[in-house]
């Protein structure tokens, strides 16, 4: 296992500069003051993501007037948990905020002196429900709720939220001879395709299924969770045996049916579905519970993904979650961690795409669109400001791929998990 390494800027020379060109428009179409702009609250749309960035920006930068921007934004997201009804989702619900909250402001550990502890009890008694009949995925689920609580470690609370969260996707798990799976109830897939599911299905991708829930539970062993090792243990066999022939549309399906036959494949390499993130998420918990056997194995997945996924035209924007900017940092993500020279090639292919095809200038926000699709499958151009798809994620992708500063935010979507005392320097 390669040792933790310290980060280093990824792009130079005249990529370099290109990158901060973009990067300085960016700063400046997502600097309106907060209150002038009327927005979502959540992590992955709205303010508490862009105070994700302007934070990141100030780390990197040691810059006071980001560090007000991002104060200023995260103020207008927390304001929302007082004056809206939140449900507890990651993405765009109160456990979001509140991971914004803990990522930016870094509470006091001393529950007097911890504005999240009544977050944590709150979450904590939500989790005792039985049976779980709500998702689980990382988007709006129980894997959502325990990335939220590997934030927070290692606060009492937190521990016994992700205790909780382990012990409701244990009782979730359907043992096979394969090992164990979770299945996607039919009321929560898509409309277009519940008449075709009526049992449901299994999702193998990381943020509506199972590689997101994998992850997670790597991360609940390596911060001394037993009971998930099992879990673990057998999701990794069962998925695993998912992998599909050479000559099949893709490594990995994105759905398989009640008898494991492949339902959907990718229709393009992306951080949400597809082998690349798969392969990433599956490196990354490998490495979590330092499985030698299995950080091979999921290397070997990420070196396939990155030479065979270089469909440019099916990546229509540059977001993080099925965009350019996402594959260009999850591949940099990758570079950084093994030192292989085909991840930083990759990562730089994907970083010119987002220039010189997703880019347009005098469109959008500094002239990025976004692609929107709807559950019919039609879709539309939006200008997105937002860190999951839109332009708040791609300037912290270019920020990462600048910057000697290591990139935290990327644990809300799993691309890395916090580490363990046991972690080199």
């Amino acid at each position: 296992m390669r040792p933790n390494l310290p980060w280093k800027p990824l792009l130079q020379g005249v990529e370099r500069d290109t990158a901060l060109q973009v990067l300085a428009m960016l700063v400046d179409a997502l600097s309106h003051p907060p209150g002038q702009v009327s927005s979502l609250p959540s992590l992955a749309r709205g303010d508490a993501g862009r105070a994700i960035f302007f934070d990141a920006l100030a780390r990197a930068h040691g810059d006071a007037k980001h560090r007000e921007s991002s104060e200023a934004w995260l103020e207008l997201a927390t304001g929302a948990l007082g004056a809206q009804t939140l449900g507890p989702d990651l993405y765009d619900g109160f456990t979001g905020i509140a991971w914004a909250v803990q990522h930016v402001q870094r509470p006091s550990e001393a529950p007097e002196e911890d504005p999240l502890t009544d977050i944590d009890a709150a979450l904590e008694d939500f989790l005792q429900t039985r049976p779980w009949t709500h998702r689980y995925d990382l988007v709006s689920g129980l894997v959502g709720m325990g990335a939220y609580a590997l934030e927070r470690l290692p606060r009492e609370g937190a521990r016994r939220c992700l205790e909780a969260v382990v012990a409701r996707l244990g009782e979730l798990a359907e043992r096979t001879p394969e090992g164990l799976r979770w299945r996607t109830q039919a009321g929560h897939v898509e409309a277009r395709m519940r008449d075709e599911h009526p049992e449901g299905s299994f999702n193998l991708g990381v943020a509506h299924g199972i590689a997101g829930l994998l992850i997670v539970l790597g991360g609940a062993v390596a911060a001394g969770v037993e009971s998930a090792r099992e879990l673990l243990q057998g999701g990794w066999t069962w998925f695993m045996a998912r992998r599909a022939a050479d000559a099949d549309p893709a490594r990995f399906p994105t759905r398989v049916g009640m008898r494991n036959e492949p339902l959907t494949w990718p229709r393009r390499p992306a951080w949400c579905y597809g082998d690349p993130g798969v392969a990433l998420g599956l490196h990354t918990l490998a490495r979590a519970v330092r499985n030698p056997e299995w950080e091979a194995q999921a290397l070997a997945l990420c070196l396939e993904a990155a030479g065979r996924w270089k469909d440019v035209a099916s990546v229509r924007d540059g977001g993080l979650c099925h965009g350019s900017a996402g594959l260009a940092h999850l591949y940099n993500r990758l570079y950084q961690t093994t030192g292989e020279p085909a991840f930083e090639a990759a990562s730089r292919f994907w970083f010119q795409q987002l220039f010189s095809v997703h880019r347009q200038p005098g469109l959008g926000v500094a002239g990025f669109r976004t692609r929107e699709y709807s559950d019919d499958g039609s879709g539309d151009w939006t200008d997105d400001t937002g860190l999951l798809g839109g332009a708040t994620g791609i300037a912290l992708a270019l920020l990462a791929a600048t910057s000697s500063a290591e990139p935290s935010w990327d644990r809300m979507l799993l691309m890395s998990l916090p580490r363990s005392p046991l972690d080199s320097p």
